[in-house]
């Protein structure tokens, strides 16, 4: 996911100091045009990613509308770009999914890092809202709200006379418990498996392939965001990067959001409190902060670095 290049000079996003809550709802009327965000919009143009493969010389998404409000205590970003296609669902191979990111520094002090996802020693945050997470209802519904097979083939079955599938249960997660072995290897620095210790697991028969369940699924097992809607506090995926190909979901996801589509606009709105103790969080405390976005559409095909990019701009708070 690496941010490109721009040759436009960086834009000012001033946020709007407001008092009380900041709605997460991007149709509230809050952030319309009868609301206090009034005229307080930027248009920011989104330019093609060509700096790493796989390069992305026609983007689909051109421009990106920008509001910002603080309200002393959370910070939120809003945007809406035209996108005359709804891709909100992924479960076959043939599906593409609309996104939209926004990315800090993670230190705010000196020289800001690469706008191409930071680089060595030089962190940024990157807030990615997915569509097909809305869609779910991520923070919400949980496991039970993911997309299935099922969804598309609604008339989909699996015989229960000969085909059954013998599922583990528990947790193949670490945890805190006592590691085993001699100090100073590899196996005294791991933790209980649960679940991936044989010994500790228990099998159950498991007839036809029902809505999110009828196959061992290893992703949600091993706790991994992607299959563990569990894990999910919201559409936005809080996540670090080092540079390119460095990607990675953080253990603790801070970031509210919420996306609408109407009228062939996607509207999101990203919040969070302006600071927290998670070192890999960017602090919101000097005043302003560069900011760089990212929009992927999904019914042009767009994934990972095929998308629509900006440069740094500033976030004056």
């Amino acid at each position: 996911m690496a941010f490109g290049v721009s040759t436009a000079s960086a834009t000012v996003i001033e946020a709007l100091k407001v008092k009380g809550n900041i709605p997460l709802d991007p149709t509230d009327p809050f952030w319309s045009n009868y609301g206090p965000t009034k005229g307080t919009h930027v248009v920011l143009d989104l330019d093609p990613q060509m700096v790493t493969n796989p390069m992305w010389p026609n983007p689909a998404t051109k421009w990106v509308n920008v509001k910002a409000v603080n309200n002393g205590s959370e910070i939120a970003v809003r945007l809406e770009w035209t996108d005359s296609t709804r891709n909100d669902v992924m479960v076959r191979s043939q599906h593409y999914k609309d996104q939209s990111a926004v990315m800090f520094p993670v230190n705010q002090a000196g020289e800001e890092p690469p706008f191409t996802m930071g680089g060595d020693g030089e962190r940024v945050n990157i807030w990615q809202w997915k569509a097909t997470w809305d869609k779910e209802g991520a923070g919400r519904t949980g496991n039970t709200g993911m997309q299935d097979m099922e969804d598309q083939y609604k008339y989909m079955a699996m015989g229960s006379g000969s085909y059954y599938m013998y599922e583990p249960d528990g947790s193949l997660k670490l945890d805190n418990s006592t590691p085993t072995g001699e100090p100073g290897t590899k196996e005294a620095a791991r933790a209980d498996r649960g679940a991936g210790d044989i010994a500790k697991r228990s099998t159950y028969v498991d007839f036809g392939m029902g809505k999110n369940e009828g196959v061992y699924n290893p992703g949600r097992a091993t706790h991994n965001i992607l299959s563990d809607a569990s894990m999910r506090v919201s559409p936005v995926e809080d996540l670090n990067a080092e540079g390119f190909s460095t990607l990675t979901t953080q253990a603790s996801q801070n970031v509210q959001g919420a996306g609408n589509w109407s009228n062939n606009r996607w509207a999101v709105v990203y919040k969070r409190a302006l600071t927290n103790e998670d070192q890999n969080d960017t602090q919101f405390t000097t005043g302003k902060t560069p900011i760089a976005f990212a929009v992927w559409n999904g019914q042009n095909k767009e994934r990972n670095g095929q998308k629509g990019v900006t440069q740094w701009h500033e976030l004056k708070y």
